[in-house]
């Protein structure tokens, strides 16, 4: 599915229609919304087949001022839920129920906060997937913004509110997202005032959704187009080493099981004692599953039988409570994990939040595409690793130098000399055990916690560190 926002600025230029023509024409679009179209309902409906929709929804101008208009097809089922000259919002069926807010963002900042007072009531009762994009006219901060005086920082305290008050999250985009640009007095001012955003619903229906930010032309915004896909690419199972389970019964037993495996011919290798950890561990996880939605149900469950039958005791009572405790803080320990926020306060039960930064980091971390050797934007599955790939070849191909071998020696004697156990301690204990990203995360709160528990295994490590080099 694709919607594209444009604050056009008008519908009475030839300009304006050829380029929403070209637009429509190379995005092929599901819903277009158009403010700012300063033209009655006859005049914009004229488009409606020259664009190829068969559905309109408009909000006429006050005076030449406003209008707004959202056009759509039939193969979407569309009830209009609200429409004023600030917003139109619709419940939508492409095969689920979804809701689509188009927003125009007032140009007098207190009767905006109308507008987000409205978002924010729709954002606190919808618990399906949720998308709002359009002409916001306001930024989060003065980081989306170039030129002019700062503004001050409670300036933006109302929109960021709505925004985490309605649990949106922002969409990955690409272009240049200033989407405005004038001049007040002698000063040039460019500022992200169109923007998409969804709540964790979406992202989790749509996983694979991003933005574009288009040309500006015959405007001085430039529309703004979200690709919102819910296929995701496919990808392999990684280990993942997930900090609840330690302390728990069995878990370090299994560290020493596969530390202490002695596969043929590895000689004691240092990287096949990690991989056999990894095999122990996670034969040992499948035998001992984490408390998760099912667990936390069959618990609530069962207090409520144990509450309601006079045959149990007190003591019965207590347990099941405490086990539903447990696993209420083993949910929450989780999402805070993964959402890799470093300020948490133990005790706050805020799996929402956790959960929606999680899908903001993915979507932020999500790679769209490549833009190759020729500028081409490539977003193939198969067509962006091979952008990659080939930019690193050309990148660290062989200059053929020469009269090299002085240099490479000296570094060859650094890198060969043996580890101190200081140097190894520091290397281990340096990284923050949920701060370092990728794998280096979860082995660095490894070592931290089971290796600081167990210094003949720091000393292991320590020895196979010296032995490999003096190996070399």
């Amino acid at each position: 599915m694709k919607v594209l926002s444009w604050n056009c600025r008008g519908m009475g230029s030839k300009w304006t229609i050829s380029y929403l023509r070209e637009i429509l024409y190379k995005h092929k679009l599901d819903f277009l919304f158009l403010s700012e179209t300063k033209q009655k309902f006859a005049y914009v409906q004229s488009f409606q087949a020259h664009f190829g929709f068969d559905n309109l929804v408009t909000v006429d101008p006050n005076g030449t001022q406003g209008c707004l208009a959202m056009y759509y097809n039939n193969e979407f089922q569309v009830k209009v839920l609200h429409s004023s000259n600030r917003m139109i919002d619709v419940e939508a069926v492409p095969y689920r129920k979804i809701f689509m807010s188009f927003v125009y963002g007032d140009p007098v900042q207190k009767q905006r906060e109308q507008v987000w007072e409205r978002l924010t009531r729709y954002g606190l009762v919808r618990s399906d997937p949720w998308f709002i994009i359009g002409y916001v006219n306001e930024i989060r901060g003065n980081h989306e913004k170039n030129g002019g005086a700062l503004r001050d920082t409670g300036s933006f305290l109302s929109f960021n509110n709505m925004i985490r008050n309605s649990g949106l999250l922002e969409f990955t985009a690409r272009g240049n997202q200033l989407s405005w640009q004038g001049k007040r007095g002698k000063v040039m001012l460019r500022c992200r005032l169109d923007r998409a955003l969804a709540n964790k619903d979406w992202h989790t229906l749509f996983p694979c959704s991003y933005t574009e930010y288009l040309g500006m032309i015959s405007s001085d915004h430039r529309p703004v187009v979200a690709y919102l896909e819910n296929k995701a690419p496919k990808r392999w199972g990684q280990f993942r080493f997930d900090k609840r389970w330690v302390g728990q019964e069995g878990s370090l037993e299994s560290t020493d099981r596969g530390w202490g495996l002695m596969s043929e011919g590895s000689n004691g290798d240092f990287v096949q004692k990690i991989s056999n950890c990894r095999h122990e561990i996670a034969r040992w996880r499948k035998d001992n599953p984490p408390y998760g939605k099912e667990k936390i149900g069959e618990l609530q469950k069962e207090l409520e039988e144990v509450q309601t039958d006079n045959s149990r005791t007190q003591e019965e009572i207590i347990e099941v409570s405490r086990k539903l405790q447990e696993a209420y803080k083993d949910k929450e320990e989780f999402w805070q994990q993964k959402s890799r926020n470093l300020w948490h306060i133990g005790g706050d039960l805020n799996t929402k939040y956790y959960h929606a930064l999680t899908k903001q980091r993915r979507a932020n971390n999500r790679i769209v595409g490549l833009y190759d050797t020729e500028g081409n934007w490539v977003v193939e599955e198969k067509g962006v690793p091979k952008v990659a790939v080939d930019y690193f070849d050309e990148l660290f191909k062989t200059t053929s130098p020469t009269d090299f071998e002085g240099f490479l020696e000296e570094i060859n004697q650094r890198l060969l000399r043996n580890a101190t156990e200081d140097e190894v301690h520091h290397a281990l204990f340096m990284m923050h055990p949920r701060k370092s990203s990728g794998t280096r995360w979860h082995d660095s709160f490894i070592f931290s916690t089971l290796v600081a528990d167990n210094k003949n295994g720091f000393a292991a490590i320590w020895s196979t560190v010296s032995n490999l080099r003096k190996a070399r």
